[in-house]
Order: structure tokens, then C-alpha cells, then sequence
């Protein structure tokens, strides 16, 4: 399908693929600048003005001191502010100079596909923003809201071959919040046994490590930095070589932590579907944003057969992309 944006609204990060199939991902935070600061205050930072409100996203919120405002939202997130903001900010960065109307494709979990109409109505219809200054006008002639599970799903048959799709497998989504189940038989979802696990995120095990991390280093870090130290480490002042990071990976509160996580997972799993169920399946699959991060874990304390996907961060979103080629 011609000018098609594939986007993922999801509690932790926005991600959207852009014109060479490359996923592009920004922190899930907006801020406003409010009367304090103006766009020219802001030096290299995305600035977006909708309704009269300026607004900067992702990192920027952090590092321009700006209050956080999250789309935590787990029922009616189109009708948060900040849900609302990203929306509009995947619209404009993806913008092009006399570009034609453009079709949405993004997801919801399966439980919260009812709301699909408010999602379509943000999205649908023409929008006049202001973007980095320049006035645009976005015109979204449609918009098609699936599954997460179901763009999950469309890209473990890219990466696995159609040998998949004769399985009866259970999709498990890790989100920053949330853990959706999906139960796919034959390439076709159950839905009479579709679950999830509202507040059984990553993020609890995130504020631990945030927690520990204070304590040992003396710093103010909270939840939405953990990505960071855990990647790069974290920065302290060496009075003889000057700035240096230190790991956390293989500090014991980081296992510790992701231990606790990858059991409430498993237990949930188990709690959530009967033992003839489970002895039916072939196969777990876990993907989402945190499967990646949590993988030795979760295959420590795995109460079933299961693997954990390539590229499990983007695949809903690259699943959506493979959905809109067929639609």
C-alpha cells in the first residue's frame, strides 16, 4: 500500500519505520515548553505546536528540564494528552513537501480493540501542525487498527518460514506495562482465550534497579533511565581520567530484578491457562519490547518449550509494515 506509516504507540517507546524499512524509535514522553521557554531556547530538539501548545518529545523532555507527561494509559490512551501528541509527532517527522493523503496502520491489544474508532478518529481527517518551525498539513485518509499480537505474529512468519503457521503457538508480548497472550492455532487467533496482564510490565522490575541504583551511586535516576545504564552504564567523574561509565548488568540487583520479573511472568502464564492447554501447544513465543532484555531469564525459570524472537523490540511494528503490503 502506497504512503503507508506504520507506527507503535507503545508505554515505553514510540517506534515507526520509515521509507527504507528502517525502524526509527523515540522515548514515549512528551513535555510542554510552556511560558518559560521558546521553540528558539530548544537548539537541536524536534519542537511540534498543536492547538497552540508547544510540545518536545523523547529525550528532549529530560534534557530541556521539562515536567514528563506519559501515555500510561492502559483503556482509552487516544484520549491522553500525550498519546495524542505522539500520534501527531509520527505524522510530521515522517512528512514530505506535497506528499499525498497517507494511509495509518498501528495496533492495540486485542482486549482494548473496542476503543479502535477513537484511535481512528485521532489519526483520520486533516491536521495543521507546526513542526520545527514550518507549517505542514498532514491528511491521514484512513486508518486500520489490528492486533499487536497479530503484527508480532506477522513478523515470526517472516523471520520463521510458513512452518509456523501449522503450530499452535502462544504469542506473548512483553510491553514496558503490559503482557498481552495470544494464542494463535493454525495462523488464526482463539480469541475466546486471548489474555492479558495489565500492570505485569517491565517497568516494576525497571523502578527496582532505579532504586538499587541510587542507593550505590548516590544519583536521582528513575524507571525511564534503566534502558540507558543498563546499555552504556552509569556515568561518574574518575579524578584521573575524567569521565567513565560503569556496567550494571552483572550487578546482583540487576538479576536479581529481572529474575523476580521473568518468574511473575512464567507464573502468570501458568496461572492465566489450564495444564491441558499448555500440554496442547507446541511452542511459547515470546516477543515485545522487553523479551530481548529479559531472555536468559526468562529460558532460566521457562516452565514450557519456548523461544524468544529475533528482533523482538520491533517486530510489532515491522509486523504492521508486512500487513499493510497485503492489504
Amino acid at each position: 500500500m502506497k504512503n503507508v506509516r506504520a507506527t507503535d504507540i507503545g508505554y515505553g517507546v514510540l517506534k515507526d519505520v520509515d521509507a527504507k524499512g528502517i525502524v526509527c524509535k523515540t522515548r514515549a514522553v512528551v513535555g510542554r515548553l510552556g511560558d518559560s521557554m521558546t521553540p528558539n531556547d530548544t537548539l537541536a530538539a524536534d519542537v511540534i505546536m498543536i492547538d497552540g501548545i508547544s510540545y518536545v518529545i523523547g529525550d528532549d523532555v529530560y534534557n530541556l528540564g521539562r515536567k514528563p507527561i506519559v501515555a500510561n494509559e492502559t483503556v482509552n490512551r487516544a484520549q491522553s494528552e500525550a498519546y495524542k501528541v505522539l500520534a501527531m509527532y509520527s505524522l510530521a517527522k515522517r512528512h514530505t513537501v506535497n506528499e499525498e493523503a497517507v494511509t495509518v496502520i498501528t495496533g492495540m491489544p486485542y482486549q482494548n480493540l473496542d476503543e479502535s474508532d477513537e484511535i481512528k478518529a485521532l489519526f483520520n481527517g486533516e491536521h495543521s501542525l507546526t513542526f520545527n518551525g514550518k507549517e505542514i498539513t498532514v491528511n491521514v485518509n484512513s486508518t486500520v487498527v489490528v492486533s499487536q499480537g497479530l503484527g508480532t505474529y506477522y513478523t515470526l512468519v517472516k523471520q520463521r518460514g510458513n512452518d509456523i503457521i501449522i503450530k499452535r503457538i502462544l504469542v506473548v508480548d512483553l510491553g514496558f506495562k503490559t503482557i498481552n497472550y495470544l494464542p494463535i492455532i493454525s495462523g488464526e487467533i482463539d480469541a475466546l482465550t486471548v489474555k492479558t496482564a495489565r500492570e505485569l510490565g517491565i517497568q516494576s522490575a525497571y523502578k527496582k534497579i532505579a532504586d538499587a541504583v541510587n542507593l550505590e551511586y548516590k544519583t536521582d535516576y528513575k524507571y525511564y533511565h534503566i534502558d540507558d545504564l543498563l546499555d552504556h552504564g552509569v556515568p561518574r567523574q574518575d579524578i584521573n581520567t575524567g569521565k567513565i561509565f560503569d556496567p550494571i548488568m552483572d550487578k546482583l540487583y540487576v538479576k536479581d530484578a529481572f529474575d523476580e520479573y521473568a518468574k511473575s511472568v512464567w507464573a502468570d502464564l501458568i496461572d492465566k491457562y489450564s495444564g491441558a492447554f499448555m500440554d496442547d501447544l507446541d511452542e511459547v513465543v515470546f516477543g515485545g519490547g522487553t523479551a530481548e532484555r529479559v531472555e536468559t531469564n526468562l529460558l532460566e525459570h521457562k516452565k514450557h518449550y519456548c523461544t524468544i524472537m529475533d528482533n523482538a523490540q520491533d517486530a510489532q511494528v515491522l509486523g504492521y509494515a508486512e500487513i499493510a503490503k497485503k492489504l
